[in-house]
């Protein structure tokens, strides 16, 4: 879970929130670089369970996982449209 905002504590937060939906959160940081928009990334194979991640935590867009990564997980990136 990143945090790609001013934000203090954002992804914090939504960990907080998706491991109450039951997911497993391997921790939570900051991003830097820029991102257009609240993000669930997916590896191969794995596009439905960002649509469902995406849904538990309120993010309405899903998109394949950037090069840098990792391909066993997803990746959420939080962006200043994620209104929680």
């Amino acid at each position: 879970m990143y945090n790609n905002t001013s934000r203090k504590g954002l992804a914090e937060d939504v960990s907080i929130r998706a491991r109450q939906a039951g997911w497993t959160v391997a921790g939570a940081d900051n991003w830097h670089g820029k991102i257009v928009g609240s993000t669930v990334y997916y590896p191969p194979g794995m596009q439905s369970e960002a649509a469902q991640l995406a849904k538990d935590i309120g993010i309405s867009r899903t998109k394949d996982a950037l090069p840098n990564m990792k391909k066993d997980r997803l990746t959420v990136i939080l962006t200043t449209d994620y209104a929680g």
